[in-house]
């Protein structure tokens, strides 16, 4: 019952600095769920547990991808998320059109 010491004081500004920090944006965030996608080659691929917002180079060249996760897809048809065209948003199941790759993905919520 008397005043609270030094510990208890850094203690809680520790605390409070976590809470902000986990606020902050930026903070990596991955998606739940899996993606599958088949290359040009036929091989069948995934990815698990993808980070929100980062650009992931695809392995090969892909004609057929599905997204179970529980972001949005978008696929390029470049290798850098953004210097060629965005193929399309995907919510379940993109499959290519005649002559069209996608290279790779960027998975970004949906809220």
């Amino acid at each position: 019952m008397g005043l609270p010491n030094k510990f208890d004081k850094a203690a809680g500004a520790g605390i409070a600095a976590l809470a902000l920090f986990a606020l902050l944006p930026g903070t990596a965030q991955a998606a739940i769920g899996r993606a599958s996608y088949i290359t040009v080659a036929g091989e069948i691929l995934s990815i698990t547990q993808p980070d929100s917002g980062a650009c992931i180079q695809l392995q090969d060249a892909t004609v057929r991808f599905e997204n179970g996760t529980s972001d949005r897809a978008y696929l390029f048809g470049d290798s850098a998320c953004g210097a060629g065209t965005e193929i399309e948003g995907v919510d379940l199941i993109w499959k290519a059109p005649a002559g069209v790759q996608a290279l790779s993905v960027r998975f970004e919520p949906t809220g």
